[in-house]
C-alpha cells in the first residue's frame, strides 16, 4: 500500500541537525509517510548518522553535490505518495504537521496546494521574523497568493499534490537562490493555496554571523523574475515580484554591495511598496545597515 505523504529532505552537511529533523517526522501524530532523503555530496558526518537510522520508513538517495533544487527534484520523482512534502534538513515539523495537512486535504480535496505557517530562529535560538498574521488567510483557503504581499509559508511547511509538478514543472534547477519564490510564482498562477495559520514549523533562518562583518557571496544565481512581471497583466503578481526586488534590496544593504542595491532598486516600482518598506528602501545603504545590525544586537540581548 502505498503512503499517504512523502517527505523530500534534502541532505547537505547538516551533521549537527538532521537526526533532530528527521526525529521530528517520526514522531508525528499522523504516521502513513515514507521519508526520502537525498544525500546531495555531504562532507561531513550526515550520512553516517541517517545511515544508523534504523526504519524501514527512510530512504536514502546518495548524489553527487547538485545543488538544493536538484534534490528536491530527485525526492519528487522517486516519492511513492501523491502528496508530497518538503523539508529542510535543519528545521522541525511540529508533531501534528501532518494531521493538519491530512485535514485540510480531507476537508478541501479539490485544491492541491497546501501549507502552514512557520517561526524563524537564528543558530541562537533567537526568532529571527514574526510569524505571520494573515488577514486574507483567516478563512484558510487563499485563492490569489500574490494579493498577500508575503511569503506566508517556508519551503519545509509546503505541501503539494503530484499533479502540482506535472502542470508547472519541478524547481529550476539552473538558479541557487530564490527557488522557492520561483516555483511559487509558476505555482500560483494556476492554484490556489490552502493555508493554516497556525504554526506547525520552526525553521533555523540560514543567515550566518549577523553580528560580525557583511556576508558577501557572489556566486548566486537568482531567477528573472521580470519575465513574470511583463508576462502577464496580473497587478497582484506584479506587487509580488517589487516585493521580491525589495527582499534582494534588503539582503544586498546587508551585504554593503551598493551596486546590486542600485540594480534592483530600479527594478521597483515602490507605489507597491507599504510604509515601512519605503523607509527600508530610501535609507542609505551604510545607515540602514548600522540600523538593522544594532537592532539585531539589541534583540540577542532580549533573550
Amino acid at each position: 500500500m502505498l503512503p499517504f505523504f512523502s517527505v523530500v529532505i534534502p541532505l547537505y552537511n547538516k551533521q549537527e541537525y538532521i537526526q533532530e529533523t528527521i526525529n521530528s517526522v517520526l514522531n508525528q501524530t499522523f504516521q502513513d509517510f515514507e521519508i526520502i532523503v537525498i544525500n546531495d555530496g555531504s562532507t561531513d558526518n550526515s550520512l553516517k548518522i541517517i545511515e544508523q537510522i534504523q526504519n524501514n520508513r527512510v530512504k536514502i538517495i546518495n548524489q553527487e553535490n547538485k545543488g538544493l533544487s536538484a534534490a528536491r527534484n530527485v525526492g519528487i520523482k522517486n516519492a511513492k505518495a501523491n502528496y508530497i512534502a518538503f523539508l529542510d534538513a535543519d528545521d522541525l515539523w511540529c508533531k501534528d504537521f501532518l494531521e493538519s495537512i491530512f485535514h485540510l486535504i480531507e476537508t478541501y480535496n479539490n485544491e492541491k496546494v497546501f501549507a502552514t505557517n512557520f517561526k524563524s530562529f537564528n543558530k541562537k535560538n533567537i526568532p529571527f521574523l514574526k510569524p505571520n498574521n494573515c488577514k486574507k488567510c483567516r478563512n484558510y483557503l487563499v485563492t490569489n497568493y500574490f494579493s498577500t504581499n508575503k511569503n506566508l509559508y517556508a519551503s519545509s511547511s509546503l505541501v503539494c499534490n503530484r499533479i502540482v509538478f506535472n502542470t508547472v514543472g519541478y524547481f529550476d534547477e539552473t538558479i541557487n537562490y530564490g527557488e522557492e519564490e520561483d516555483f511559487a510564482i509558476r505555482c500560483f498562477l494556476r492554484f490556489n493555496l490552502v493555508y493554516n495559520q497556525n504554526i506547525k514549523v520552526y525553521r533555523l533562518d540560514g543567515i550566518k554571523n549577523q553580528l560580525t562583518a557583511p556576508q558577501k557571496n557572489s556566486n548566486r544565481i537568482i531567477p528573472d523574475y521580470e519575465k513574470y512581471y511583463n508576462s502577464y497583466t496580473n497587478y497582484d503578481l506584479k506587487k509580488y515580484v517589487d516585493f521580491i526586488h525589495f527582499k534582494l534590496v534588503v539582503l544586498y544593504k546587508m551585504e554593503l554591495n551598493n551596486k546590486l542595491v542600485s540594480f534592483y532598486k530600479k527594478k521597483i516600482n515602490t507605489s507597491n511598496l507599504n510604509f515601512t518598506q519605503k523607509i527600508k528602501y530610501y535609507l542609505p545603504t551604510k545607515l540602514f545597515y548600522s540600523i538593522k545590525t544594532f537592532y539585531i544586537w539589541v534583540k540577542s540581548f532580549s533573550h
